[in-house]
């Protein structure tokens, strides 16, 4: 380190960056899942985590996909069947059925 600066975009490999013990120091106090603007989210499952990129889904790693969702009517009549229908257009799928 020049003089104790450290040189503004000095790479990763360079002898320009700080010390391991002052970027830990920094990071104690870091934003950690915070919120979604946080600068640092752990994985995990909460709202303000990031997702595994194993993730699938099914409630164990990540949200479940249709957490909160409800289908609604009657199995006889088709009712229930316009719900699903409903539910997946809801979620970006492009209906193309005929009534």
């Amino acid at each position: 380190m020049a003089g104790g600066q450290f040189n503004e975009g000095a790479s990763v490999n360079s002898e320009e960056r700080p010390p391991q013990k002052l970027v830990n120091e920094f990071h104690t106090n870091d934003d950690l899942n915070r919120d979604a603007q946080a600068h640092h989210h752990s994985l995990g499952i909460g709202v303000n985590e990031a997702a595994s990129g194993a993730h699938n889904h099914d409630g164990a790693n990540s949200v479940r996909l249709l957490d909160g969702r409800t289908i609604t009517g009657s199995r006889a009549s088709g009712a229930a069947l316009i719900s699903v229908i409903t539910m997946l257009t809801e979620l970006g799928c492009e209906d193309n059925t005929t009534p």
